[in-house]
């Protein structure tokens, strides 16, 4: 469990901490909302595309296309993104940088395991071996991993529901660092797992600490 817990925190690379201090909160720089690659720049019309989704900002200096981007704001009814602040983050690399995505379920494949999340596909099997995932259309959902290729399917390392109609539902519950995993059983970091911890269906297992 500790190797696991290890392995998923070390796939987060250089976002870890961001996330870690700044997801689901509102801060000074606001709440971020979107870590990835700029795939375009509208100096015209002060937006730019980080990750699928539109930004608006009042500031554009600094962003390139093919660099990355760590995007803080508010989210808009359009599913848009109103910037408080962007961070550029250097070059992005497909498949080796790592991504954090806050957003919405718009459309639920529970066959495939995937989700479609502010217009981006996100295949949640990698985090599956504690069971199988299946967030409800308009479940709010923070994910991190990475996107092999540009504009294509997210991997994702993590994934925890915020809220939402139905939840998240299946076997397994939510899984990744700070989530639940297993029938019953609280597991990642954040969690409780391991020796003295909670697992089973409504069992306690592990050497008490």
């Amino acid at each position: 469990m500790k190797r696991l817990i290890c392995a998923a925190i070390a796939a987060l690379g250089g976002i870890a901490a961001t996330s870690t201090s700044f997801a689901g909160t509102a801060g000074s720089a606001g709440q971020l909302l979107v870590v990835g690659p700029v795939e375009t720049v509208d100096l015209a019309n002060s937006t730019a595309t980080v990750l699928g989704q539109r930004v608006y900002t009042t500031s554009l200096s600094g962003l390139t296309v093919g660099s990355e981007a760590a995007v803080f704001g508010t989210a808009g009814g359009d599913g848009s993104i109103r910037a408080s602040s962007i961070q550029s983050r250097g070059l992005y690399v497909p498949g080796a940088s790592s991504i954090f995505l806050s957003g919405t379920v718009r459309k639920a494949e529970p066959s495939l395991g995937r989700v479609v999340v502010n217009g981006v596909t996100v295949d949640l099997t990698p985090v599956m071996s504690q069971g199988t995932l299946s967030p409800a259309v308009g479940t709010e959902l923070t994910i991190s991993g990475t996107q092999p290729v540009s504009l294509g399917l997210v991997l994702v390392t993590s994934v925890r529901g915020i809220a939402g109609t139905g939840g998240i539902a299946g076997t397994g519950g939510i899984a990744g660092t700070g989530g639940i995993a297993g029938t019953g059983g609280i597991a990642g970091t954040g969690g409780i797992a391991g020796t003295g911890g909670i697992a089973g269906t409504g069992g306690i297992a592990g050497t008490p600490q």
